[in-house]
């Protein structure tokens, strides 16, 4: 009979080889569902991991480390599907992947993905100054290695469809305006107010942090305040479907008296019938660990800029079917 193998596993669990392994090696970055699933699927397809093979990685290092500006996010989404992504084109290569907390020294590693990357990052620096290669998702200006989604792009059509859906008095729903991401996105929010004309108001430029929790409580706390508005383009999904819980609870519905969008698509997004911008982040994932190999083997630094598109669904609504601007 046969040795099962750890592809084997991967495609009966759905996952990624990388996520098996974590599992097998108990670490972290697997929520406890998946963890569950994988090792079901062990069990009854009776894998047994090949010692021989585990001795051979652990001689050779064969190690990058995936570097988060926060342990914070670690839980997110997002970098799940991300990490799956990194960790199935770099396991084609003999890689494995390890978390680098925030506080770790990038060391001892063959190569570095570094994410959530802000405007005075100091570790693109230290890693040049360490001899290490390393890939950055999000955008560089100093020839450095990147890989990054159009994200100025993508908020400036999210919020183009809600003007020519009649919305004048928009929302933009971001984060802390160092993250790069944050940055670019307010900025296509920006463009796309200027070109119909639309005033900016900075009351309408709240801090969402990124996450379903910042974006319910900056929604609740606008309300309390009294701020009129009709739509908000939020810079991640995960905000937006804390906006809409906020709204919900406030007597709100939406897309009827308040228009929303997101940013990323994620499979929530479709459950909740969210407009949104899809950004392919198993592309970004893929393209990143394949820049990097770039970089190991001594060829010179190279990014690469994935476009978005809007994704429209039932969120958002022509302002005629509103009665009136929401107030808090």
């Amino acid at each position: 009979m046969a040795k099962v193998t750890i592809q084997e596993v991967a495609r009966n669990a759905g996952v990624s080889k990388g996520t098996i392994s974590r599992v097998l090696n108990g670490r972290d970055g697997v929520n406890p569902e998946t963890r569950i699933l994988v090792l079901e699927v062990v069990e009854r397809l009776g894998y047994v991991p090949d010692p021989g093979a585990r001795q051979l990685a652990r001689r050779g290092r064969h190690v990058i480390g995936l570097a988060l500006d926060s342990d914070e996010r670690r839980g997110s989404t997002y970098y799940g599907v991300l990490r799956d992504a990194l960790e199935e084109r770099l396991s084609n290569e003999g890689y494995s992947t390890q978390i680098q907390r925030s506080n770790e020294t990038l060391t001892d590693l063959d190569g570095v993905i570094l994410l959530g990357v802000h405007l005075d990052d100091p570790r693109p620096g230290q890693l040049e100054a360490q001899g290490i290669p390393f890939t950055i998702v999000g955008r560089s200006l100093d020839r450095q290695a990147w890989v990054d989604v159009d994200n100025h792009g993508g908020l400036r059509a999210a919020v183009q469809h809600l003007i020519n859906l009649g919305h004048q008095h928009i929302v933009y729903l971001g984060g802390a305006h160092t993250g790069q991401a944050s940055v670019q996105r307010l900025e296509g929010y920006r463009a796309a107010m200027q070109s119909s004309n639309l005033e900016i108001k900075r009351t309408l430029i709240w801090d969402g942090d990124f996450t379903e929790l910042g974006g319910y409580r900056a929604v609740r706390r606008a309300l309390a305040e009294g701020l009129e508005f009709t739509a908000i383009a939020a810079a991640s999904d995960e905000m937006a479907i804390g906006a809409i819980a906020a709204l919900e609870d406030a007597g709100q519905r939406v897309p009827w008296d308040v228009s929303v969008t997101g940013f990323d698509d994620l499979p929530i997004a479709a459950r909740v019938n969210l407009t949104t911008v899809r950004q392919s982040i198993h592309d970004v994932g893929i393209r990143a660990a394949e820049l990097l190999l770039e970089r190991m083997s001594g060829k010179p630094a190279s990014s690469a800029l994935i476009p978005t598109s809007l994704i429209v669904r039932q969120s958002t609504a022509a302002i005629l079917e509103h009665s009136s601007q929401v107030k808090g």
